[in-house]
């Protein structure tokens, strides 16, 4: 049977640059929303803080909900109430 090669997009180095920042991000909220479920609030904001630009917030946000909630099974409140915590970017906690 014949196989077909699988051949990897088509990308310029800006749209690679982006689908990296992408993945890293979704990798964060997911080990975030991990740490959370796992009762490390301190941790998973430290991560979460580290991973937030201006750019990114919204996105991380976003998706951090998405697995707290869906994967974690983490109260909708108490993922709202940990991302009111969440410090502002490049903010030590």
């Amino acid at each position: 049977m014949y196989e077909r090669q699988i051949c990897g997009a088509k990308m310029s180095d800006q749209e690679r640059g982006q689908f990296v920042q992408k993945a890293k991000l979704d990798r964060i909220a997911y080990d975030a929303a991990q740490l959370l479920s796992l009762g490390e609030p301190t941790k998973a904001a430290t991560l979460i803080g580290a991973g937030i630009t201006s750019a990114s917030k919204d996105q991380l946000e976003m998706w951090f909900r998405h697995y707290a909630i869906a994967r974690f099974k983490v109260a909708g409140g108490a993922v709202e109430d940990f991302l009111n915590g969440v410090p502002a970017a490049n903010v030590a906690l």
